[in-house]
């Protein structure tokens, strides 16, 4: 008797064709799993491949120094003269972290200073918009990278400028935490996620474009964008 050949056999069939599918998403969104890095990971766009291995627990090394830092697993923030540091991966609860941040300290500078690697999608965009609503500017400094959703985080800046050494790269992303869904729930939340990226950067002023760069780019891979991409695009300011 066939596994198909009872109503029962059909709907086991079924169930095991979307737990199938789902271990298949999750292993997508795991291939990103840090390996060894490659040459010109941090190189200046004009130095190095243009799609990269993407190490979000790997910050640049100091300056004169070979080893590579860790990148810290959360955000730390740090009022610096007339910047504002933000470094690190974006957990999950950081965009509150951040506003707490400022309403607490209160730093007297207007521009926000990135050095993340990215990761939640959500917080990058709240993090984004409550920059944009205190007026700040964004950049990217010499040495220092903003990937994935960090980017994001990026456009949310009055003005932005990204240095001539600053590293900014998108890829493809997920839109929440791992879990075992039928294929056709998961294609919803990434749709739903994605227009909600879309319409961040229709108020931040930046060109839908942005989100081809991104898709296309797979997750365990990093697409490094040229000045003048970014400046095609309005990523940064003319």
């Amino acid at each position: 008797m066939g596994l198909f050949s009872t109503p029962q056999g059909a709907i086991r069939a079924v169930l095991l064709s979307q737990v199938l599918m789902g271990g298949a998403i999750v292993a997508l969104d795991l291939r990103g799993t840090p390996g060894t890095p490659a040459p010109g990971l941090f190189a200046p766009p004009a130095q190095g491949p243009a799609v990269r291995p993407y190490r979000p627990d790997l910050r640049a090394p100091e300056p004169g120094a070979p080893a590579m830092r860790p990148m810290p697993e959360a955000l730390e923030f740090a009022a610096e003269g007339d910047a504002i540091r933000i470094a690190g991966q974006i957990a999950p609860g950081d965009a509150d972290r951040f506003a707490t941040w400022l309403d607490r300290n209160r730093p007297s500078g207007t521009r926000v200073s990135l050095d993340s690697s990215g990761g939640s999608v959500g917080d990058a965009l709240a993090i984004g918009r409550t920059i944009r609503a205190a007026g700040y500017d964004t950049e990217v400094a010499d040495g220092a990278v903003c990937l994935s959703a960090c980017p994001y985080i990026l456009a949310g800046g009055t003005n932005r400028q990204v240095a001539p050494t600053g590293v900014v790269g998108v890829h493809q992303h997920d839109f929440g935490k791992n879990t075992i869904l039928p294929a056709f729930m998961a294609i919803r939340d990434v749709q739903r996620g994605q227009a909600g990226v879309m319409d961040y950067l229709a108020d931040m002023g930046v060109d839908l474009r942005l989100m081809s760069y991104a898709l296309r780019t797979p997750p365990e891979e990093i697409n490094i964008l040229t000045p003048d991409v970014m400046a095609d695009l309005g990523l940064v300011s003319g």
